[in-house]
């Protein structure tokens, strides 16, 4: 998203404009706004934004939508970042998704609030949060916290309130539980407007000239045929790796561009080692995302060849649901035929084990049909105990009654420590100079997928099944019947477990929670063993506190 901006509620000790001039991945002309004490720098672009209009003893700042009020902001925008200030109460507000990146700092009788970290950094001292960063690493994160202290985001789908005497809530106005399974229509219903919807979703992110990163992924491919047939053809572009066969997808994104009708451009993914400070030195925080630099090789792309705006098919798997449970959730809200026509499908004995594994509690199974641990039940085990109940309490992986299994696999990819994943995507889009737009993001359709229940939602074999039969024949065979990549082979590739170990170890560094003694052990011993993103989180927390030191 282009432009960004720096408010200040309170004295700012003339500090405003230098902490505007630290914005240094949002591009735009730089404007001024004073209002009742409220001051704003903004880098303001024509399209995006920020926009500030006052009036009425009112100061309104949108970010990334045309300027509205912030009820009907949130109840149809798809991204932004707005505030309102009446003089009595500052009101800042993001989009269900979080899209579009807002961070605030209270501090020295003011509040401070930025599209960017780096512009609150300057305005006090920086302490990192060893509490917060140590619950980053183990994946149980404390969703408002930054890792920096006192420095915070305004939530995804919330609106934090401040009064003139700088106290603070944070009030959730988007809750996606609360739409939950309340679509009234069937299987074929669903299907038919999840077409509708999704085309209507890339009909509003997409611009005549923009760009498509095709993964050749199905999420990709279904964002690549629902493009407006009356507009201009993306300029689509593919990042291979070629000296990693798991990963070779060129065959499914030559067939897609073929069946588009448009040139297909390659370029060669990063391979290099994975470089944590220039990690941290773009993002200002340590994200627990993949290593990043994956989609810098197709954004460098696009931007040689005249392309800003871009769509990516990120968080297609969290949007369409996640599986888990589905058999028993089935059983259990009585949907019969639904069960009949998937058992005369794959057969009644997959129907009868999938029912007994969603319903067995894994100590009454026998061994043969024992549960293997879930990921983050072996990230646990690297943690005392408090904090390793955090890690389990936050397993969403590990076997529950399947109506609770079932719903939150499918709403926990739309709560903020899932979507946090948008913001790293937008700071590095930003950084090379691409707007991205995320269709599987949209409103609408983010509102749609979850109000489906199982009986019109769920395939418990065939991940994105509704995504496949509401776009049909429009999607080639090739992509309706591939299997899915192994990405985590060029992760793999980039990441050296033994030199994350050796960054911990250096460090010098003690974050609170962690069982350093077995993690030593088994990394001298086989740093292999040890879960990769468990040791790529650990080595970006504790470089992240040896340069803040």
């Amino acid at each position: 998203m282009r432009g960004g901006f720096v408010a200040c509620l309170g004295d700012h000790r003339g500090l405003l404009e230098l902490a505007a001039e630290r914005l240094r991945w949002h591009r735009g002309h730089a404007v001024c706004h004073r209002h009742g004490g409220l001051e704003v720098a903004a880098l303001c672009d024509p399209r995006d934004g920020p926009i500030v209009e006052t009036g009425s003893g009112v100061l309104v700042l949108v970010h990334g939508a045309p300027v509205d009020s912030l009820p009907a902001l949130q109840a149809r925008c798809a991204r932004f970042a707005a505030l309102h200030w009446d003089g009595d109460v500052l009101r800042a507000s993001r989009d269900p998704m979080g899209l579009a990146p807002l961070f605030y700092r209270v501090t020295d009788g003011a509040v401070w609030l930025a599209t960017e970290i780096h512009a609150l950094l300057g305005v006090a001292p920086n302490t990192p949060n060893l509490e917060v960063l140590s619950a980053r690493a183990a994946f149980a994160p404390i969703d408002e916290e930054t890792g920096w202290v006192g420095i915070r985001r305004v939530l995804p789908g919330c609106t934090l309130e401040i009064d003139a005497a700088l106290h603070s809530r944070m009030r959730r106005y988007w809750d996606p539980a609360g739409r939950f399974g309340t679509y009234p229509g069937n299987r074929r219903d669903a299907a038919g407007e999840l077409r509708g919807h999704l085309r209507h979703a890339v009909e509003r992110c997409y611009e005549p000239g923009g760009g498509l990163v095709l993964s050749g992924g199905q999420d990709s491919a279904a964002i690549a045929v629902s493009m407006p047939p009356d507009k201009a053809r993306p300029h689509l572009v593919h990042i291979a790796f070629p000296t990693l066969p798991r990963t070779q997808e060129a065959r499914y994104a030559e067939a897609v561009a073929s069946r588009v009708g448009m040139p297909l451009h390659w370029v060669s993914g990063d391979l290099s080692p994975w470089d944590i400070d220039a990690e941290l030195d773009l993002l200002s925080v340590p994200y627990n995302r993949l290593p990043y630099g994956i989609d810098g090789p197709a954004q460098a792309h696009l931007v040689a060849n005249g392309v800003e705006v871009a769509l990516d098919g990120h968080d297609g798997d969290g949007v369409l649901g996640p599986g888990g449970g589905a058999w028993g959730r089935l059983l259990m809200d009585g949907e019969f035929e639904r069960l009949g026509a998937l058992g005369r499908t794959y057969g009644l004995n997959k129907l009868a084990r999938g029912l007994a594994s969603d319903f067995l509690p894994p100590a009454l199974r026998p061994p043969r049909y024992a549960l293997r641990p879930t990921y983050l039940h072996r990230v646990a085990g690297y943690f005392s105990h408090d904090l390793r109940s955090r890690v389990d309490a936050g397993d969403i992986a590990r076997w529950t009654w399947p109506s609770r299994f079932w719903q939150t696999r499918q709403i926990h990819p739309l709560l903020p420590r899932a979507t946090i994943s948008f913001e790293q995507k937008e700071l590095e889009a930003a950084r090379n100079g691409i707007d991205l737009r995320h269709p599987f993001a949209d409103r609408e359709l983010v509102d749609f997928m979850i109000s489906l229940p199982c009986a019109a939602k769920a395939d418990p074999v065939r991940t994105k099944s509704l995504l496949l039969e509401a776009l049909g024949e429009e999607l080639p065979e090739l992509i309706r019947a591939r299997p899915k990549s192994d990405y985590m082979e060029v992760v793999r590739h980039r990441v050296d477990p033994a030199r994350c170990v050796d960054v911990i170890r250096s460090s010098r560094v003690q974050l609170p929670g962690i069982d350093y003694r077995r993690l030593y052990q088994q990394g001298d011993a086989d740093p292999e063993v040890i879960p990769l993103y468990l040791l790529v989180n650990l080595a970006k927390a504790h470089q992240f506190v040896l340069r803040a030191g």
